[in-house]
């Protein structure tokens, strides 16, 4: 992986062959010292996709229990990654399609990029955000 900052506050971030998509990205943050910002777009290719997406409306108190989580090995084409960084923290979704279903979900560590990876990241300066649990246990933004 290697990542380079503009001077507006943008970071894209090169992920190579073999790279762990999520785990690049946590370290792009770490290196241009994102704390707040937003993954605007993400491209590319995987060699598995692991993901997990609620599956249900009434929320039990244990995560584990709304959860589903999926390993899915094959060349996904990924379409889409999204989402924002609190407190340094990625929360990324992402959309893949394997030649026969579209999945997206939460973006799991462990997704290994199989031809490219190419991740835009906007950082956000004045606007200092954490998640912490709410209602149902249920992890949500707020300032700092």
């Amino acid at each position: 992986m290697e990542s380079f900052e503009s001077d507006d506050g943008h970071v894209i971030a090169r992920l190579d062959r073999g790279d762990m998509a999520l785990e690049s990205i946590e370290r792009a943050c770490e290196t241009h010292d994102i704390d707040t910002g937003a993954v605007v777009t993400g491209i590319g290719t995987f060699s598995n996709l692991h993901v997990h997406y609620v599956d249900r409306t009434d929320l039990p108190d244990d995560q584990a229990d709304r959860n589903v989580a999926l390993e899915l090995e094959g060349a996904w084409e990924v379409t889409d990654i999204t989402g924002v960084i609190a407190d340094g923290e990625p929360h990324l979704h992402v959309t893949a399609f394997d030649g026969e279903r579209t999945v997206g979900g939460h973006l799991e560590e462990g997704c290994e990029v199989n031809v490219l990876g190419e991740v835009t990241i906007r950082k956000l300066s004045g606007l200092p955000l954490e998640r912490r649990p709410g209602e149902g246990n249920v992890s949500q933004l707020t300032r700092r």
